[in-house]
């Protein structure tokens, strides 16, 4: 009874975690990072569902369709894989990743082949698909392992707003990296144990289950994992009344103690008006070219939004979370983001690029790239 009641609530949670993951997808159009995850939600929702059906309705007889849905998890494992890979940068779905599913599938329908056709063999090859399923899952579990360890765990970055971004993928991907690996050693053991009992009834998926919900309340009270590293997000584009570089400003205190009179006299004077200016300097910074300007100065922005220069630099000391050059580094870095999607290096060279955008210097310009966007421009172009 009790493992039914841990089915179905996983299995709830397994959907509401699917039309989270959907909802952010279509109305904040991030549509492809979390295809995987959509896959590998709904796929465990509909299978934990159809397990506690057959449980507490035994006289339906759907143990057919359960057990497809039980061989069916092969497929998994490079889903897993391919979502951490687009956790590192979101890419356009390939033909090539399908690659990945053709073995699994393969020997899904020989082993359900087997079973339902030449039931007499059936023994013989669920021995070689377990040990087949045991051998997938470790390759999988060390790709995954590879390329998290070298492109997520190992990620560093001295923009102070990605260092937080990088912190929270970090995390994630630990807890779900760990989570798959446990997954796949509770289904090991329970492959033991029902091999040595004889039988092939799976009475342990309830353990499977209580990961399974742990994922899906950390989905759902988490959103913001959704959206890998992209903090050089859409919103930027958008017209919204909420500030597209929330990470980069402190609205609720201040960077640094205020110690002079002067400050504080500054201080009364802008907090009315700081979401104001937080909001002008933002459409200046990514709706002009001003910043392509490589000698552009705090004065020019002054100038440029008819703000008084002290209340510039009191912004920009007490409540941006980066220095100026940093701050330029990340407005021209989502620039140049900007020309290589609209085909800039079609009709000009990369190097061309840095100083299009306001860099001095390639190397200044590249080093910038990759600790912004976590990719080079190379990588970033195979994405268009």
């Amino acid at each position: 009874m009790l493992s039914n009641i841990i089915l179905f609530v996983t299995a709830v949670l397994g959907f509401l975690s699917t039309a989270l993951i959907f909802g952010k997808n279509k109305y904040q159009e991030h549509s492809l990072i979390n295809k995987y995850l959509i896959a590998i939600t709904t796929s465990n929702a509909i299978r934990f569902l159809f397990h506690g059906i057959a449980q507490a309705y035994p006289e339906l007889d759907i143990s057919k369709f359960v057990t497809v849905l039980d061989v069916g998890v092969i497929m998994l494992m490079p889903s897993f894989y391919l979502y951490f890979t687009n956790i590192i940068y979101e890419s356009k779905f390939e033909l090539g990743n399908l690659l990945h599913f053709i073995v699994p599938f393969l020997l899904v329908s020989l082993f359900l082949t087997f079973l339902y056709i030449n039931p007499n063999k059936a023994d013989g090859v669920k021995k070689l698909f377990f040990f087949v399923i045991i051998l997938f899952y470790s390759l999988y579990t060390i790709f995954g392992f590879m390329i998290l360890y070298k492109h997520v765990w190992r990620r560093k970055t001295y923009i102070n707003a990605i260092q937080k971004q990088n912190k929270l993928i970090k995390k994630w991907s630990i807890f779900l990296y760990v989570s798959f690996v446990l997954i796949f050693l509770i289904r090991l053991t329970i492959i033991i144990i029902n091999y040595n009992q004889g039988t092939s009834r799976d009475n342990y998926l309830w353990i499977t289950a209580l990961v399974w919900m742990v994922i899906f309340v950390k989905i759902i009270l988490s959103p913001e994992i959704l959206y890998g590293y992209n903090v050089l997000n859409k919103t930027i584009d958008a017209a919204t009344e909420r500030l597209a570089l929330s990470s980069v400003w402190n609205l609720e205190s201040r960077v640094l103690p205020i110690t002079s009179e002067k400050d504080r006299k500054l201080d009364e004077k802008i907090k009315p008006l700081l979401l104001e200016y937080l909001h002008q300097m933002e459409e200046f910074s990514f709706h002009t070219n001003a910043f392509r300007n490589p000698d552009l100065s705090p004065e020019d922005i002054a100038v440029a939004l008819k703000i008084p220069i002290s209340h510039i630099y009191f912004i920009l000391k007490f409540h941006c979370n980066e220095s100026f050059t940093d701050y330029k580094k990340i407005v021209r870095i989502h620039d140049a983001t900007k020309l290589l999607e609209h085909g800039y290096l079609n009709d000009h060279k990369i190097e061309s690029l840095a100083t299009t955008v306001g860099f001095t210097s390639y190397n200044t310009f590249s080093i910038a790239f990759k600790n912004i966007t976590g990719v080079t421009t190379q990588e970033y172009v195979k994405r268009f």
